[in-house]
């Protein structure tokens, strides 16, 4: 609904017009301008004829001067797009010369030689084995005695045992008694028994207590512990070696926490001496809850850590023991003027009973999270002597009162945290998944247009002006519009850019009322659900109701897009995938630390330093200001960054020190290039020498996230490739059957960082497939990884998968000393790689080849201009002089505790002098950068590629960037096809507007230049399974792709494709062309595919197979192993001539298995062989007739043959799915040849269908075939629908026709415009496929200027198989070369009408005079024999082929002239 000033302004214009009325254009003009500039549009008012500087200047004059807008609180996403910001800093140029090797194990940190007793000195002792001179004592618990060790148990425990004993003392006794022994003797059998008995009685209480055990722990209930001296008597041993660790860790945290902690009043605060003892904390026991929820384990512990206690020590433990001990140093005063005090707090000592909840999950790492609490309050005690050292220091405990004071101060604040019932969380499932930019998920991109009525709920303020905010949930903003002045509907026209990671939350769009000097008035709120862009990452023209107190407000009107992160992709069974390179992304830069910073630039030797980082020149992100340290580690120094160019980005950093009162001096600095970067950080080289300092290191990181924004403002990512890999499928043996019936239907592909970039066709139910198939495949580095797979196709549900192979680009890619790519050409060296699915055993073999062909570094004018643009921008700007003092300093930070005051302020003379001495120490800084001067790195010579260049090379790739299209239909995708290629080389999106913003940029492989063509077309579904179906292509059109690159090079350039319905669809787009460095092989020439024409003539000599001494023979050829053609039997004879003739699609002469086999009808019986033999391809000379003698390879006989090879392209087709003369599944289809020059091209070509400016026409044959004179002129002028532009004559569409319209070619030059004429010779052959029982009459129609006409029909034949043979059905017809004939199948009654079943176009097949068609009618398919005579040829042209003569080839173009691709052996 139109709002009230629209309706003015509508009305204005309308009175304007009106003669009778008294408002004029000119008040029309000023109403119009005025309710623009109040809507916020930018409108202006110009003299028609001032200059266009003049205009310019006119608008600068009026142009509105913004308003000062109080800055609103933002935490807006950084980009690296340049708004002509710097912050000043002089930095040195990029280079990662000043990287440091990767750390070896012992080498951490950063540290180069690390001083192990300086490193240590703080924590008491270096990490060891065992405590500090601990002696073997022994162990106390090994009391058993010689005979315990060498009786076996069998000899005692059981009651026997001992009542023997007893009868043994008693006999011993009375022998001792009998033979007079004393009482020595008695005593002697008393220690033996008494021996024994011990022995005995010690086993049998050892078994007595295990058994007991056994019992209690089968009755163990829940108010049990258990003892947990296994892991105390581990900490015993391990505490030693970690305890120094983890106290040194522990300094160096807190030295960061105090330095940015420092009271005002203090200098600086630091820890001198940390230890926590000899003795290692004790777990005392420990209480599990069985009966807990089998998602949570449950356990009491009950820990002490008592330095203390020495009940357990042995003295020479207690002789050597450490105790824990704290030594804080706070300094007091300022500079030099200091002193430093010890505060020592030792003999600490805690204990207490925790509770632990660990809460586990099914995905990684299998427990969500940890809950501490304590049970309890526990016990803490400690000696705190703030002052007097450890000598005279006081402990403040003996004051009255204060250690119960301290103590509760300590439970008040532990116990909101972690005292029971309260938790203490710690969340292991989101620590261990990283940091944040690994959580996020990708860029939510909100477009404002602007709003529409909105009301301020107070009604007296007035018409708001209004501004937008954007927050997830409502906190913290993360972007804001401009400030529209008093308007309820502004617009607003910008873009803002944020980083999601989750869609759990609701996106929320806050809009403001200003004031300037009251607080912003909020008019309401908007949200929007985001988990919405799961489904669908695009929703444009968004109306988001204002709501505030439950009632409307007004409509804020947006797009939003969501642009999710590239993820790697996780293979079964082998390593994860990398992400595709992309050159937009979400970076994470991070400056951790900092060494060995140069001291001498403060008087005391310790520093205050802070980190400046910054993006592209722009400040970015200022560290907290640490205190006293000169390896300080930043805690704030990171900041995310959405990256539009990878290419371009720099990232610097400036290191400086914080001087209260005077300018902060920069310590060091460094810039690098974020590619650089990026490559160094995954060597695992973080550490980089600082520039402009003696001495100084950081440690830098970088985390990058590709994401692919494709349509977005800020561009789609494109990575520039390095080279191609030329991946060759050759065959497959024995894959893995995944179907319950029949075999699987395997086709290969190969990916790239996931992605799919190339397939070959389908292999219906074969296990062996031959692919024979070759694909270029852009890469971009050589961190890149491809897999070749093979898939198995399904009609329903995801294809799956039959086993894959890994292949690292990092084998291939391999640079050479002058930093170029170099060819790594293994095109014949045969991969054979078994393939294996997850951890299954192998199964079946994949044979491919994989080589690498580097591009030319071809200059890019857009990055050109900007690269000059920048130069010029800084020569503008002019580089200060060194001796006068004004090259730009860094930014003046804030200085919080003495701005404002008498001592703070500075004369101007003061502040010039110091910018004087800051612009000498920057220039002393970019001279001692040292590493950038020694190290040179050979650059890549650039080349620039113009458009008489391009005929220089002939293979590369096409690089195509797809801007914007007006269409005329949405729900379809724009795809770019090359040559002879089934599958699209590109696929956009969805098209959901029909002013749609691609900015899209793709590439595609080009292998001969000047005879490829391309095609761009619209289609409703995206063709995954090579079904080619007519129907979802909704407009298309060809061209010759050296004439399309050359109007597109560098310019964008509209193109028109038309649909069927003759709608008009417009595509804008740019070229430019990156030649590879390689030889093209002569199998891969389009001269090695194309369309064989062969004659069968006769034979001699055969073998006689019957009884009367003759045979009855006929011909069957084979094309790799199918049938393709069988001639008619010719009875009793063995001398036959057949006469016969056919045509069959080649896709590869040099790879062709071509074969013949005469044969011996038999009435009654199976056929006998009388002979075959192979025929070769390799050795025809293309438009040449070659007239061969083939000897059989049976008894006798020979077979002469005449041949044709007509090089055409030839898209493959599936395999095994199609037929070709009933048995043959044709390995392709003829879609056009790339002579230059001629007009052949594809699809259901009608009249005007050609794409280029000139052609060969026939002449009469005394003639010869000489070239136009004319240059091609194709291009995109020229460019033309191929196969949606057909005619309606008389009102009726005509139907499709699987034939495609070929036009002849040869016979002399003619005008363009010429069409031949002529008579074409129709012979309707069979019909196949149709109902069962139906009488089957075919007519052929005639579409001519006059409108359809009968020109044949055959015989009515009743069928029962619903298949027919005519015999002499043939007719003559005189036409023109270009006209269309129909064919009509009808169901004959003897009474009444006949039933229509089908009817279908084609066009007479003059290539080579002639051939058969396979045309599909209906459900069934008529085979058609057509050829066509032109009209002054028909009196003069030979019955068979005859051999050309050289004036006739010399003038075929560059297709037969460049004798390099030959495929002709030359002896």
């Amino acid at each position: 609904m139109a709002s009230a000033e629209e309706l003015k302004t509508q009305g204005a214009i309308e009175a304007s017009r009106d003669p009778n009325s008294s408002v004029d254009a000119r008040a029309a003009e000023d109403m119009l301008m005025k309710q623009s500039q109040a809507a916020g549009a930018a409108a202006f008012e110009f003299d028609p004829d001032a200059s266009p500087e003049q205009k310019k200047a006119q608008m600068k004059a009026h142009a509105p001067v913004d308003r000062p807008h109080r800055k609103h609180q933002t935490a807006a996403l950084i980009t690296d797009q340049d708004d002509g910001q710097t912050a000043g800093y002089d930095l040195p140029p990029p280079s990662k010369d000043g990287a440091l090797a990767a750390a070896s194990p012992t080498s951490a940190n950063g540290d180069i030689s690390k001083d192990e007793d300086n490193v240590y000195s703080k924590t008491g002792w270096a990490p060891r084995f065992g405590n500090p001179k601990d002696e073997d004592e022994g162990t106390m618990l090994d009391h058993q005695d010689f005979l315990e060790g060498k009786l076996d148990d069998k000899f005692f425990g059981d009651w026997y045992h001992n009542a023997a004993v007893i009868v043994f003392a008693c006999l011993s006794s009375w022998v001792v008694a009998v033979l007079g022994g004393g009482l020595g003797w008695v005593f002697l059998v008393m220690a033996a028994c008494g021996t024994y008995y011990r022995t005995s009685i010690r086993r049998v209480r050892r078994n007595f207590r295990d058994d007991v055990n056994r019992e209690l722990a089968k009755a163990k209930l829940d108010t049990d512990t258990e003892t947990l001296e296994w892991i105390n008597s581990f900490l015993t041993k391990f505490w030693p070696i970690y305890a120094p660790v983890l106290c040194a860790t522990i300094i160096q945290s807190v030295d960061q926490v105090l330095s940015t902690t420092t009271p005002a009043f203090l200098d600086s605060m630091r820890m001198k001496f940390f230890t926590l003892g000899t003795k290692p904390p004790r777990l005392e026991h420990v209480r599990t809850y069985a009966r807990a929820d089998d998602d949570t384990v449950l356990m009491d512990w009950k820990f002490s850590f008592t330095p203390n206690d020495t009940a357990d020590l042995t003295a020479r433990q207690i002789k050597n023991k450490v105790n824990p001990k704290v030594v804080l140093e706070v300094r007091v005063g300022k500079a030099m003027i200091s002193k430093g005090l010890d505060v020592i707090v030792e003999d600490m000592a805690c204990e207490g009973v925790m509770r632990v909840k660990v809460k586990l999950q099914l995905p990684f790492p299998h427990i969500e999270r940890v809950e501490i609490s304590f049970l309890g309050k526990p016990k803490f005690d400690y000696v705190c002597k703030p002052l007097g050292g450890d000598m005279l220091g006081f402990d403040i405990n003996f004051i009255p009162g204060l250690e119960t004071f301290i103590q509760e101060m300590i439970h008040s604040s532990l116990a909101p945290m972690m005292y029971d019932p309260n938790v203490f969380p710690i969340e292991v499932a989101k620590m261990l998944a990283g940091n944040p930019v690994d959580q996020a998920i990708g860029v939510l991109q909100v477009t404002f247009h602007g709003a529409h009525g909105l009301k301020n709920p107070d009604k007296f303020s007035g018409t708001p002006d209004p501004y937008a905010v954007l927050s997830i949930n409502n906190r913290d903003p993360l972007g804001k519009t401009k400030t529209v002045e008093q308007n309820a509907n502004p617009r607003w026209n910008e873009t803002v850019n944020v980083i999601l990671t989750s869609l759990r939350e609701p996106l929320t769009i806050q809009v403001y009322d200003y004031n300037e000097y009251r607080k912003d008035k909020e008019l309401g709120a908007a949200t929007f659900n985001l988990e919405q862009i799961e489904t669908d990452p695009e929703h444009e023209n968004q109306q988001l109701e204002v709501i505030a107190n439950g009632r409307p407000r007004g409509v804020v009107q947006c797009d939003i897009r969501f642009f999710p992160v590239l993820e790697g992709q996780k293979v079964e069974g082998g390593p994860d995938v990398p992400p595709p390179e992309s050159t937009t992304g979400i970076a994470k830069f991070t400056v951790e630390q900092a060494k060995d910073l140069d001291g001498t630039k403060s008087l005391i030797g310790s520093l205050n330093p802070y980190a400046v980082l910054l993006l592209n020149g722009k400040e970015v992100q200022v560290s907290q200001k640490l205190k006293r340290t000169n390896k300080p580690i930043f805690p704030d120094a990171t900041k995310e960054l959405l990256i539009t160019d990878r290419k371009k980005a720099k990232l610097g950093l400036v290191i400086k020190d914080d001087r209260d009162l005077a300018t902060d001096p920069i310590l060091g600095s460094y810039q690098i290039k974020l590619d650089d970067l990026i490559e160094l950080d995954a060597k695992g080289q973080e550490w980089f020498n600082l520039a402009g300092a003696k001495t100084g290191r950081a440690k830098m990181t970088l985390q990058w996230k590709p994401v692919a924004m494709k349509g977005a403002l800020l561009g789609g990512g494109y990575v520039t490739p390095i080279g191609v890999m030329r991946v060759h499928f050759k065959s497959a043996k024995d894959l893995k059957n995944l179907d319950t019936v029949g075999k699987s239907d395997p086709y290969a592909r190969v990916l790239l960082s996931g992605i799919q970039k190339a397939r070959t066709v389908t292999w219906k139910n074969n296990l062996s497939p031959a692919f024979d198939e070759i694909f270029y495949v852009p890469v971009h580095s050589a961190r890149e990884k491809l897999v070749v797979e093979c898939m198995d196709e399904e009609n329903v549900g995801k294809d799956r998968t039959l086993g894959q192979v890994e292949v690292a680009a990092s084998d291939y890619i391999q640079q050479g000393d002058d930093g170029e790519y170099m060819i790594h050409d293994s095109k014949n060296e045969v991969i054979s790689s078994q393939l294996r699915v997850g951890n299954s055993a192998p199964k079946g073999t994949l044979n491919f080849t994989i080589a690498f062909y580097p591009t030319l570094n071809v200059i890019d004018p857009e990055e050109e201009q900007e690269e000059e643009k920048a130069r010029t921008s800084l020569d503008t700007a002019g580089r200060p002089s060194m001796e006068n003092g004004t090259t730009p300093t860094g930014p003046q930070h804030a200085r919080s505790d003495t701005a404002g005051t008498n001592t703070s302020v500075k004369t101007a003379s003061t502040s010039k002098s110091t910018e004087n001495d800051m612009a000498k120490a920057l220039a002393r800084n970019e001279k001692e950068q040292t590493e950038t001067d020694e190290v040179k790195h050979a650059e890549v010579p650039k080349v620039r590629i113009e458009k008489d260049d391009l005929t220089r090379y002939e293979s590369g790739l096409i690089v195509f960037k797809i801007i914007d299209g007006q269409l005329a239909q949405t729900g379809t995708h724009l795809e770019v096809l090359m040559d002879d290629m089934l599958y699209p080389a590109y696929s956009t999106g969805k098209i959901k507007s029909t002013t749609y913003n691609f900015n899209e940029t793709g590439d595609a492989m080009v292998r001969e230049l000047d005879l490829s063509r391309i095609t761009l077309r619209l289609v409703s579904e995206i063709d995954n399974k090579g079904e080619d179906d007519e129907d979802d292509i909704k407009a298309k059109i060809q061209g010759p792709t050296l004439d399309t690159l050359k109007r597109c090079l560098y310019t964008p350039t509209q193109i028109s494709l038309r649909g069927k319905d003759g709608r008009e669809s417009k595509i804008t787009v740019s070229m430019r062309f990156l030649p590879v460095k390689m030889q093209l092989d002569p199998s891969e020439s389009f001269n090695n595919a194309g369309n064989l024409r062969v004659e069968v003539l006769d034979a001699a000599d055969l073998p006689a197979a019957d009884r009367n001494g003759y045979s009855d023979p006929y011909c069957k050829f084979l094309l790799d192993g199918k049938e393709v053609f069988k001639t008619k039997t010719v009875k009793k004879t063995l001398h036959p001539a057949w006469n016969e003739y056919f045509e069959v699609p080649i896709r590869s002469r040099t790879a062709a298995d071509f074969k013949v086999d005469v044969y011996d009808w038999d009435f009654a019986d199976k056929a006998d062989h009388l002979g075959a033999s192979v025929i070769s391809l390799n050795a025809l000379e293309p438009f040449q007739a070659e007239e061969v003698r083939l000897n059989l390879d049976g008894k006798s006989g020979a077979v002469r043959l005449k041949m044709l090879f007509k090089p055409d392209y030839v898209t493959r087709s599936r395999q095994g799915s199609s037929t070709f003369s009933g048995t043959f599944a044709a390995p392709g289809k003829i879609i056009g040849a790339p002579v230059k020059g001629a007009t052949f091209v594809g699809g259901g070509v009608a009249k005007g269908a050609s794409f280029l400016g000139s052609r060969f026409k026939r002449t009469s044959s005394s003639q010869h075939a000489q070239q136009n004179s004319q240059e091609v002129t194709g291009g995109i002028a020229d460019m033309r629908d191929t196969s949606m532009d057909v005619g309606e004559p008389n009102g009726k569409p005509l139907p499709s026709t699987p034939h495609q319209r070929q036009r002849s070619f040869g016979q002399g030059p003619q005008s363009p415009t010429a069409v031949d004429q002529g008579t074409a010779t129709i012979s309707v052959l069979s019909a196949t496929g149709f109902q069962a029982d139906t009488k089957l009459e075919v007519k052929v129609l005639h579409d001519s200027s006059k409108g359809l006409k009968e020109v044949l029909k055959t015989k009515a034949v009743k069928t029962k198989t619903g298949e027919v043979v005519y015999d002499d059905e043939t007719k003559k017809v005189p036409c023109n070369a270009d006209q269309q004939f129909r064919i009509h199948v009808l169901h004959s009654h003897t009474f009444g009408s006949a039933d229509d079943l089908g009817e279908a176009g084609f066009y007479v097949n003059d290539q080579s005079s002639g051939g058969t068609q396979e045309i599909k009618v209906g459900t069934g398919v008529v085979i058609v024999r057509s050829s066509f005579m032109p009209t002054d040829a028909s009196s003069t042209r030979p019955t068979s082929l005859a051999p050309e003569s050289p004036a006739n080839k010399k003038h075929l173009g560059r297709l037969v002239s460049r004798k390099e691709r030959s495929v002709t052996p030359s002896g």
